[in-house]
């Protein structure tokens, strides 16, 4: 089939082509998969045009040409989302200043010293204190360790002392908030 010859017919085609358009990509792409998603894309498009083509040389044209502009695309495409990974990343190493770096480790170490906190009050306060944070209420925490209802709420208020006071003077507010929280976490 040589030039100005009528066009052979599009199997016929594909087979004698299809495999050079996957070596033209690789001089674009290097990455034989992709490549090969070109060459596809290529011969899919040339199939749509094909009754409008009227020669084997106006095929190839179109074949290669084709291929070339799918290449330029992927790479605009990879070099866009690039770019944006890099864009967030960016913004990532921006928010992560050292304000935010300190508040997160304080907020951690806060809670690790809370749960180290509840770990060392007596068995019994502890369990009251847990259930607490589980949602239970003084007299499902009591009927649970089948003790009275006084009984919980004199052990979870010297739970709450003997947290205030291995915790510092915190507000009554600010450890019952570091309590959901690290019951949430």
């Amino acid at each position: 089939m040589s030039n100005g010859f009528p066009k052979p017919n599009f199997k016929s085609f594909f087979l004698n082509y299809f495999n050079a358009v996957v070596r033209f990509s690789v001089t674009y792409l290097q990455d034989e998969s992709e490549c090969q998603d070109i060459a596809q894309e290529t011969f899919i498009r040339l199939y749509q045009s094909w009754f409008s083509i009227e020669t084997e040389e106006q095929a190839r044209s179109f074949m290669y040409t084709t291929a070339r502009n799918l290449c330029i695309s992927h790479i605009r495409h990879q070099t866009i989302e690039e770019q944006f990974v890099m864009a967030e990343l960016e913004k990532i190493r921006r928010e992560d200043t050292d304000e935010n770096f300190y508040s997160e480790v304080t907020y951690q170490e806060t809670l690790r010293l809370l749960r180290k906190a509840i770990e060392a009050l007596p068995q019994q306060s502890r369990q009251i204190i847990l259930l607490g944070l589980n949602g239970k209420n003084n007299n499902e925490i009591a009927d649970l360790l089948d003790v009275s209802v006084n009984t919980v709420k004199t052990l979870k208020k010297g739970a709450y002392k003997s947290l205030r006071n291995t915790l510092g003077d915190l507000p009554e507010e600010l450890l019952i908030l570091l309590l959901v929280l690290s019951a949430s976490s």
